[in-house]
């Protein structure tokens, strides 16, 4: 199948969901000329088991303010591939949590200070 990637993002859906299973990126949609540009959006998506409606709630409520910490406070919270690779390998040993050491960024400021407005 021959797809035209300037204007289809089949392959870069195809790549990118089955990589992040939690977390995915949203290319802007194909708009009118006329049409407010809204630009790349971020979706996460809930863990694979939620066992009430509460905790669904609480995950999406906490999430919201999780994402409004990170624009509002410019959080760089970039991580290389290989540091997550190798958090996922370490990840699916048995009793993961209490044997293995997972790398976070310690360092989240963004280098130049911003003032609060």
């Amino acid at each position: 199948i021959e797809l035209d990637d300037e204007s289809s993002t089949d392959h870069f859906e195809s790549v990118q969901s089955t990589n992040w299973q939690t977390l995915r990126w949203k290319p802007p949609p194909n708009s009118r000329p006329d049409a407010p540009h809204i630009g790349w959006r971020t979706e996460f998506r809930s863990m694979e088991i939620q066992l009430t409606d509460f905790e669904n709630a609480a995950f999406t409520a906490f999430m919201v303010l999780i994402s409004r910490a990170i624009l509002v406070f410019h959080l760089d919270i970039l991580a290389p591939l290989s540091k997550v690779d190798e958090n996922m390998r370490r990840a699916h040993e048995v009793d993961a949590t209490r044997t293995q050491k997972f790398w976070f960024r310690t360092q989240v400021e963004p280098e130049t200070r911003y003032e609060m407005c």
